[in-house]
């Protein structure tokens, strides 16, 4: 009896248990239902607010998707994007307003998760742009304010309680907020800068024919390519000549298997694609290899250079645009490690596969092309790797797969706007090639000069026929010299914030490079000494470039250095014997030249700086007067960097200069700087569309808003001779530069004289 007794009371008592359990549950599912009906209870007049956020998603969003493109399209990329946002929008929303419901906080819950969603959507679309953290949650702050001003006014205007009156006077503050945000914009000055083109006596434009004009050739446009890419016909089944693929495996370990996908290869079978513009006729040309740098992989830049192809061949040379789209960087997939000496590679690959075609009797380069006459030319990335092309045994002497670069003659390398990155801790060093680079002033990418360093560690022997040059160009900026490349220098949401009203036209940007790169290309590989003039001063091209500022350093074999600021370290005694004195100074002494970054660049130069009057003196031995400076010197020739950063309130002085020859006759003569050159005031920069952004955007990266660069001046002896008749350079005793109309700030470098036949008009 007890064990059935115990049994039915068992029964009961697991009954009883589970009856009050399901009653329980059935009391917390309805209090969570009853939460969850009365989450809403607080938005009934947020809606149109809510609705307001949810479109600045849809902005922020549709912003990205044009940022890190998938490859499948911008309107696949668009149509994804908005639906996940407005999936992730709906779910956050009801989400945190439930969680804030089971806690009963007495806030409009849903409005508080759509806020959330919104500020974190847009703070990590900034972040992941690389703004930099603090950058990202003012813009963030701003762009959520904006959004509310937004959804206040449409809340205002939609309401039937409020007379139009009222409705006036409660969009004031909203209204004004928004105006304010989308006109502010403190302190662009200087939008235009036209400086370089003033009337001088002395020089005057050339007479040779606008190097920037097409020639006489007749163009004739193919491909060349292996046939395997997946993106572009002309590269795969349309392309006009079979290339062979090069095996990139020695130079990287992992590719990744989006990037496997989307490009139809792997780093064993890497293509050698080319877009070839060649002059129509029967003997060789010379040949010129143009490479892009890192865009994003799936906007292809290698068709952004056409305007120079077509111009080169027309003047008789071959232009070849090096398709490396492949070696760019994806949101995706990243960049590829060792890029920089994968670029080189690639390089070097299409000079041997170019080699090969000239022997091939069924190629169109067969007997078309001069390999002892070549050029390469690089922008960006693509500029640091044409110079390592240059000195490419560097990094591949051990490399058989290079095997015939020993034959082919690279006689000149173009850098624009080069990056100069160490690689396996070395840097490309030119010697006896001849070098030209252009830069930006307005560069929102590369913007360090980099270039200039190259210039540095370029080496032009006694002997050579090479020269080196330089240009910055004050209202250039990165992305304009490719057409593919728009008009930001850096990718969304980034390009939005930067200052565009003091950056050239692309046409006459890219005007600028069709002078420069076709008068480098004659002179160096066509043998047309007609344009030397207008790398030594850019006053000669006055009639084909457009009125900027331009900032330009020249030096060839026939310069002649007095001092070397980077081989001591006395700011009085140099080699053999010179001496120097400074009076008047508050600084004279050898500083490193630095970039924006604050980095040092490759040269040391004397830095003055003075009040009212400064002299700086170099003392000349009489032995070295009649072994050195005997034969036909023309110029009295010298670099300078106006190191003055003007504030945008402050008076902006520019100082003047003389230079006194003295014989040790005692004949004297005075020549003031400013007859041939006035000194130019430093271009200053504003990046970003409001000033008090540059110190945030990118971690400071746009902070400074000049750099020191140098500009070659001359003086003609004629000049000293027309004072002093009988002058005679070797029996020079003293060489004395007085600086004056302080306050002041230089640098000053490449003293010397230059040896070279009579700038002719």
């Amino acid at each position: 009896m007890s064990n059935i007794f115990g049994r039915e009371f068992s029964v009961e008592r697991n009954t009883l248990f589970r009856g009050v359990l399901l009653y329980k549950l059935k009391m917390i599912f309805s209090w969570l239902k009853d939460r969850m009906d009365k989450t809403p209870a607080n938005d009934a007049k947020l809606k149109v607010m809510m609705l307001s956020l949810w479109l600045m998603t849809l902005t922020a969003v549709s912003i990205a998707s044009l940022a890190i493109p998938t490859g499948f399209g911008a309107h696949v990329d668009l149509f994804m994007f908005l639906s996940l946002n407005t999936v992730l929008f709906l779910l956050t929303t009801a989400i945190i307003g439930f969680l804030l419901s089971l806690f009963y906080v007495p806030l409009p819950r849903l409005f508080v998760g759509s806020l959330s969603y919104t500020i974190y959507i847009t703070y990590y679309i900034l972040t992941v742009a690389n703004l930099g953290s603090l950058f990202s949650w003012i813009i963030t702050a701003v762009y959520l304010m904006l959004g509310l001003c937004i959804g206040i006014i449409i809340t205002i205007y939609r309401s039937n309680r409020m007379t139009p009156l009222r409705k006036a006077v409660g969009s004031i503050i909203p209204a004004f907020f928004i105006l304010f945000i989308f006109t502010w914009s403190p302190m662009i000055e200087n939008d235009h800068v036209e400086l370089s083109f003033k009337e001088n006596d002395y020089i005057t434009p050339l007479a040779a024919e606008n190097p920037a004009e097409p020639g006489d050739y007749s163009v004739k446009f193919f491909t060349y390519a292996n046939g395997l890419d997946n993106q572009r016909q002309q590269f795969s089944n349309d392309a006009d000549v079979l290339s062979d693929v090069v095996d990139g495996s020695d130079y990287i370990k992992e590719w990744h298997s989006f990037r496997e996908l989307f490009w139809g290869f792997d780093e064993k079978e890497l293509p050698v694609n080319g877009r070839v513009w060649m002059p129509e006729g029967e003997e060789r040309f010379p040949l010129v290899l143009m490479v892009h740098g890192n865009h994003r992989m799936e906007k292809f830049s290698d068709a952004g250079y056409e305007y120079l192809g077509e111009l080169l061949a027309s003047r008789g040379y071959i232009a070849i645009s090096v398709d490396q789209n492949f070696l760019n960087y994806s949101s995706w997939t990243g960049i590829p490690k060792e890029d920089m000496k994968l670029r080189t590679w690639m390089l070097i690959q299409h000079l041997l596969q170019i080699d090969k075609y000239k022997e091939m009797p069924k190629s169109p380069f067969y007997q078309k092309v001069d390999m002892h006459r070549v050029a390469i030319m690089g922008h960006s990335r693509g500029g640091q790797a044409a110079a390592m092309v240059g000195d490419y045994q560097k990094w591949f002497d051990d490399d058989p797969s290079i095997a015939g670069m020993e034959d082919i003659d690279i006689q000149a390398v173009i850098g624009i706007a080069p990056t100069d990155r160490r690689v396996d801790n070395k840097r490309a060093e030119l010697d006896s090639v001849s070098y030209l680079t252009l830069q930006g002033a307005r560069d929102g990418d590369v913007q360090n000069y980099h270039g200039d360093r190259q210039f540095s560690r370029t080496s032009i022997e006694g002997d050579s026929d090479r020269f080196k040059a330089s240009v910055y160009i004050a209202e250039a900026n990165h992305s304009q010299f490719n057409e593919d490349w728009g008009r930001m220098d850096q990718k969304l949401p980034g390009g939005l914030f930067l200052n565009y009203s003091q950056i050239m036209d692309a046409a006459d940007q890219r005007e600028v490079a069709k002078v420069y790169v076709s008068a480098f290309i004659e002179s160096t590989l066509g043998g047309n000494d007609q344009y030397i003039p207008l790398f030594r001063d850019v006053r000669h091209g006055s009639e084909w470039l457009p009125n900027t500022q331009y900032v330009t350093r020249f030096e060839n074999s026939e310069f002649h250095p007095l001092v070397n600021f980077n081989e001591t370290n006395s700011k009085t005694k140099f080699s053999e014997g010179i001496a120097a004195e400074g009076i008047g100074f508050d600084v004279w002494e050898i500083q490193s030249e630095v970039n924006r970054s604050g980095n040092k660049k490759q040269k040391q130069g004397m830095v003055f700086e003075w009040e009212d009057i400064g002299t700086y003196s170099l003392f000349i031995p009489e032995d070295y007067g009649e072994e050195h400076l005997t034969g036909s010197f023309e110029s009295f020739f010298f670099s300078m960097a106006n190191m003055e950063d003007h504030e945008d309130d402050a008076a902006v002085t520019v100082p003047k200069l003389s230079v006194t020859l003295e014989t040790r006759g005692g004949e004297t003569a005075n020549v003031p700087l400013e007859r041939f050159r006035k000194i130019e005031p430093s271009i200053h920069t504003q990046y970003t569309r409001n000033r008090y952004l540059e110190d945030i955007l990118r971690e400071g990266k746009y902070s400074e808003a000049t750099e020191s660069v140098f500009q070659t001046y001359e003086i003609p002896l004629e000049s000293f001779k027309e004072l002093k008749a009988g002058l005679q350079l070797q029996e020079i005793e003293r060489i004395t530069i007085f600086f004056t109309d302080g306050p002041g700030k230089l640098m000053v470098d490449d003293i010397g004289f230059l040896k070279m036949s009579k700038i002719k008009s």
